[in-house]
């Protein structure tokens, strides 16, 4: 039995540890993409910059929602102690929405004077890699929950917070895919649809369990 518990441990360990591996080429490739300014003076260099300033706004948006996914994907292997197959599925198809990242990244900067179509189609496609993700990260941890992978009686801090972080990411990147095709400035729903899940969302989900409370 001791072997059993052993062998399952060192499995969940793999599993990890290979995520962070892969979460950190990600972010690395992102880095290895952007463009060096370049210029024989301050004022050349700056102008360098400036033409490159899209390059470094994509890298940061990338960071951030990389760096999130990551987050939620640790805080949901909080305390599992065995994986199974269904689970390393599920999380090599979160994987693969990592890994793509930074290709999607790069469609972000491809130069223009492309039609709204072609833009919708580039930001789309980002928009849904991040839908994807967010999705994946909650089928993990349904099935942690039911295939009852996490240490027995373990419930994550916040874990409802945490959820409500997954649902306004989904919700703000979802709704901007069909905005696209409207108007280029759907990014506006990357940012406003977490800030609705926290601010409306939220407090609704919280009077409501303490109505069941009591």
């Amino acid at each position: 039995m001791d072997n059993e518990e052993a062998f399952e441990a060192r499995g969940t360990d793999r599993l990890i540890l290979f995520s962070d591996a892969v979460v950190a080429i990600a972010i690395t490739l992102l880095a290895l993409e952007l463009p060096v300014p370049a210029g024989r003076d301050a004022s050349e260099f700056w102008k360098s910059v400036r033409e490159n300033d899209g390059h470094y706004l994509a890298f940061l948006i990338s960071f951030m929602v990389i760096a999130a996914s990551w987050g939620g994907h640790h805080r949901i292997f909080r305390a599992v102690e065995r994986v199974d197959t269904p689970l390393r599925l599920i999380n090599m198809f979160w994987l693969l929405t990592i890994v793509v990242n930074p290709l999607a990244t790069k469609m972000l900067t491809t130069e223009g004077g492309d039609s709204l179509g072609a833009h919708a189609l580039r930001y789309g496609f980002y928009a849904l890699l991040q839908v994807l993700a967010g999705l994946a990260l909650l089928a993990i941890s349904y099935h942690l929950t039911t295939g009852q992978l996490r240490a027995e009686g373990f419930r994550p801090p916040a874990a409802a917070r945490r959820e409500d972080e997954l649902y306004g990411i989904i919700l703000g990147f979802g709704l901007s895919i069909p905005v696209f095709f409207a108007t280029p400035y759907g990014w506006v729903l990357w940012i406003a649809g977490p800030l609705l899940a926290n601010r409306v969302y939220r407090p609704l989900r919280a009077r409501r369990q303490g109505v069941q409370d009591a």
